[in-house]
């Protein structure tokens, strides 16, 4: 199966959150810890606007605020954009084909040939799959270079040449 594709900026920033969330504990776990903290937020503000000492809050809400944005992923935001920006091979169109040896990539400056046995994993996101070597360095297809047979085409290969060899 060959797959021909150009990666955008926003196949990078779904893919790097697809990778961070890869795991359903992190990903509830920061859930539950973002809407644990607006609750005490809340508490805080009621607390003290009952009391009538907010004024002295502000240095309070903007760390709190500050941390909401890293936790809600601004830093995993800003270096999926730099990495796309500043990578010269993550532009122009790329081609993959999947064959009973592993996937063939080829792209704008390089090509890359990796058998099925030195992938560790694949995730399958939103919007993407993707396809690792190893714990954090991963190739990503956007699903929507696919049609509805080829996907799940993709999903079928790669449960069972990645996740059937380990």
């Amino acid at each position: 199966m060959e797959i021909t594709y150009e990666l955008t900026q926003k196949d990078f920033t779904e893919s790097f959150f697809a990778h961070r969330n890869r795991r359903s504990f992190i990903k509830w776990a920061r859930r539950i810890i973002v809407w644990a903290v607006l609750l005490v937020l809340v508490l805080v503000l009621f607390g003290s606007i009952r009391t009538g000492n907010t004024r002295t809050l502000a240095p309070f809400f903007a760390v709190v605020g500050l941390w909401l944005l890293v936790v809600a992923g601004l830093p995993t935001w800003w270096s999926a954009r730099r990495q796309f920006l500043r990578q010269p091979g993550a532009h122009g169109a790329r081609t993959v084909l999947f064959d009973d040896t592993g996937a063939h990539w080829h792209w704008n400056g390089g090509s890359s040939h990796v058998e099925w046995k030195n992938y560790v994993r694949s995730v399958g996101g939103k919007n993407q799959f993707l396809l690792y070597t190893s714990p954090a360095c991963f190739n990503i297809v956007p699903k929507r270079a696919l049609g509805q047979q080829d996907l799940s085409e993709v999903r079928s290969l790669l449960k069972q040449r990645i996740l059937a060899g380990k």
